[in-house]
Order: structure tokens, then sequence, then C-alpha cells
């Protein structure tokens, strides 16, 4: 089975929520067809536990809390903090973020993602559209950061993350891991 694209996820539940008489925000949408990973069948699990979970209307707080999720945009504060060097910041976001619900192991993954997107930015300028996976604002920024970082920083805050993302799983507790995580991010930068 071939894995469906966000792209193409999104406009399918769209259709299904005006079929089930829902309104949701285009942000929970997509943060339900990202946590899919391309499988139809588990995004339409996730998008019927959003429909128990409302009164009628998604919110992106409600999926985001359903999903353990991060806000996207906090997320990215915490890298660029962690990339330029600003431990105490970096420190202060991954604790809030964890104190308001999100999985340190989620955050991680994120952290991820936003670094696949940086690097792919970075190599290509103009490379595909990743509106379906950032807002307007959050494009601009991570395309202007993408401009100040150097591709070996990039590989090098890859191999970090992914290194890390075991250590948050097997560690007795995941949050430390995660601090330890962006204080290497921070000191390699």
């Amino acid at each position: 089975l071939q894995r469906v694209g966000v792209e193409v996820l999104i406009p399918h539940f769209k259709s299904i929520l005006g079929k089930e008489n829902v309104t949701a925000e285009d942000d929970a949408i997509t943060m339900i067809a990202r946590a899919a990973d391309g499988s139809v069948r588990d995004g339409l699990s996730l998008l019927d536990q959003a429909i128990a979970l409302s009164d009628g209307n998604i919110s992106a707080l409600q999926v985001r809390d359903m999903l353990g999720l991060a806000d996207r945009s906090r997320t990215l504060d915490l890298l660029e903090h962690a990339l330029t060097g600003n431990i105490a910041q970096s420190l202060d976001i991954m604790d809030s973020l964890y104190k308001n619900g999100a999985d340190p192991a989620v955050v991680v993954q994120d952290l991820l993602d936003l670094t696949h997107i940086l690097t792919r930015l970075r190599a290509v300028p103009d490379a595909g559209n990743l509106t379906q996976v950032l807002s307007g604002d959050q494009l601009e920024r991570v395309r202007n950061l993408a401009g100040k970082l150097s591709m070996p920083t990039l590989g090098k805050t890859w191999q970090i993350l992914l290194k890390g993302l075991p250590e948050i799983n097997e560690a007795p507790n995941p949050q430390s891991a995660a601090e330890m995580i962006i204080i290497r991010l921070v000191y390699a930068a």
C-alpha cells in the first residue's frame, strides 16, 4: 500500500466533515493529516476521535491536546533558539511545551520534521509546496532561518535529533532526555 500525502488527505477529511456537518479549523485538519503519516485508515480513526471530542467544531487546540502535539510555532521557536545558541530560552520553551501536555518524543519528531524542511529549503530554495505543512508566517520564518544556517549545521542537527529520539523512548524521564538533546543542539550550534 502506498502512503497518501497530506495534500490528498486534507481535502478528503474536509469532505467527510462536510457530510457529517462538522466544522474544523484548517490547522486541526492539517495536524490530523500529518499524524496519519500517509495512512487513510489511521487518519479516519483520528478524525473520528476528534469529532467525538468536539461539539461540532474541531479546534486546533483540541487536536493538539488529543495527539499530544506541541504548537508548531513554539517548536519552531525552540529550534531557532537552539540553533542560535540561546540555551536558557530553548530549555524554557521545552519546559513550557511539556507542561502544556506535549510529549517529548513528539516534540523531537517535530524538530526533525522542521530540520528536514530547513535542509530541503537550503538545498533547493524553491522546493515544493510547503503550505500544507506550515502556515504562511511559519513558512516565511523557516525560509529566513534556512538562509542563515549552513548545510553542515543542518546535517549535525539532524543527526543529534535522530540519535536522540530513541534515548527519549528508553529514558526513565523522557523530558530530561529531551532537555539533554536540546543542550547538545545548542552546544553543537
